[in-house]
């Protein structure tokens, strides 16, 4: 039985009891608005955290004492959700009774307290040397995203499409906001972050719920501080035209990218339909496009649909051979033009249904997929229940997925050409 408890105004403990794994999963999610100041910095923090604290001074004490913690797992990040860039610490360990180990999350909370409450400061600022080597690590990362050519091309989709809205904000930041950051700036920073930011603490795994959310509240620091309400994206968007967007790139193979708007919110009772409209166009070996513009036209290597949930878009990838980039896109927009006036058979939208039922109950299979999946539910104040929702999907009919798909609108179209190639 989940069990959800205020810790403070703003920050929120999810305890989340399960015989199913041997394993405890806690993690901190802490939001920001997505903005151009403070992506970078958000960035470099979540690679800095969990490097050292005030007293595991350097990233080899850290990992000795997860070594002693019975092989556990301490992982920072950040991530967009819609126009939310949130910082997950992750600490995963073995649990208690597995292990023989009584203590062992008591010392598992107060490490991940010190990780967000105590980091490592030198002269009011963050450690140089630890700074210096992630900010060097992250840039290097940022340079890289150019060389994954399909992830690249649903980015420029993403930037054309959102440029005058807060989405169109890379989660890693830029280069030339990295290159500006020292130790001290980002301390100062790091102040206001463990102040004002709404935080989420998931805990999952095979334990007492009420002798976890006691540690909690116990051992787990919150810093004084008025949390931010961070505003709900904006997702309705009716563009007047189709823009068009080309980039050439030293390859072997053109990359195709179709944004879409769905303007079907989250809390929207269509938004089941719309998702599921997405599974039947392009989600694996039985979807529409595989089938149509892969096998049966031959005009793409890899084509695929996913939709983001919190922005409400679907973008569309293919890879394709250069002199077929035209033809391909035209045979998806006429596919998914054919699925907006009801041409879905009934073997498509049953394969959909087992391949969307089949993916929400792997979720479950894996602790961290499970906790992000029940982090995003809370988030969007989604259905917790897997089991009503797998029924709710098995109800869609035909009708339910052509209403949901006439709010899809084309907005953007990207395609990455030969360096010689003229821009469309």
């Amino acid at each position: 039985m989940n069990k959800v408890t205020m810790l403070a105004p703003g920050v929120r403990l999810n305890i989340i009891p399960s015989e199913k794994f041997k394993t405890v999963l806690m993690g901190v999610y802490i939001g920001r608005p997505l903005t151009e100041d403070e992506a970078s910095l958000n960035a470099l923090l979540s690679r800095v955290l969990d490097k050292a604290t005030h007293k595991l001074k350097s990233p080899r004490e850290l990992n000795q004492l997860l070594d002693d913690l019975y092989g556990s797992v301490l992982v920072s990040d950040v991530h967009k959700y819609g126009e939310r860039q949130m910082t997950q610490v992750k600490l995963q360990m073995p649990g208690e009774d597995f292990v023989h180990a009584q203590g062992l999350l008591k010392e598992a909370v107060s490490l991940l307290n010190d990780v967000i409450n105590h980091p490592r400061v030198i002269e009011d600022g963050f450690d140089p040397s630890i700074v210096e080597q992630e900010k060097r690590g992250l840039m290097a990362e940022i340079r890289m995203r150019i060389d994954d050519k399909a992830s690249w091309a649903m980015g420029r989709c993403i930037e054309t499409m959102c440029a005058d809205e807060p989405y169109h904000i890379h989660e890693l930041g830029t280069l030339e906001g990295l290159e500006a950051i020292d130790a001290k700036q980002l301390y100062t920073h790091y102040l206001e972050w463990i102040t004002t930011s709404p935080i989420d603490v998931m805990v999952i795994g095979n334990f007492d719920a009420d002798a976890m959310t006691d540690l909690f509240k116990d051992m787990f620091e919150i810093q004084s501080g008025d949390r931010l309400t961070i505003a709900r994206e904006e997702v309705i968007s009716h563009p007047s035209e189709v823009t068009r967007y080309s980039e050439s790139h030293d390859m072997k193979q053109g990359r195709l990218a179709l944004g879409y708007r769905m303007n079907v919110p989250y809390e929207s009772p269509q938004y089941p339909a719309a998702l599921l409209a997405t599974v039947v166009l392009g989600y694996g070996g039985s979807s529409r496009l595989f089938k149509v513009v892969r096998e049966r036209e031959g005009l793409s290597y890899s084509v695929y649909a996913r939709a983001e949930k919190f922005k409400s878009v679907m973008l569309v990838y293919a890879g394709v051979d250069f002199e077929k980039m035209d033809q391909a896109e035209a045979l998806i927009i006429q596919e998914i033009e054919s699925m907006k006036q009801g041409n879905i058979t009934a073997d498509e939208l049953d394969i959909a249904k087992r391949t969307y039922i089949s993916n929400l109950d792997s979720i479950s299979d894996y602790p961290n997929s499970y906790i992000n999946y029940l982090y995003s539910q809370f988030l969007t104040q989604g259905a917790l229940d897997q089991a009503a929702y797998r029924k709710e999907i098995e109800s869609l009919d035909l009708d339910a997925v052509v209403a949901a798909m006439q709010h899809f609108e084309l907005d953007t179209i990207v395609q990455l050409v030969k360096e010689e190639t003229h821009a469309i």
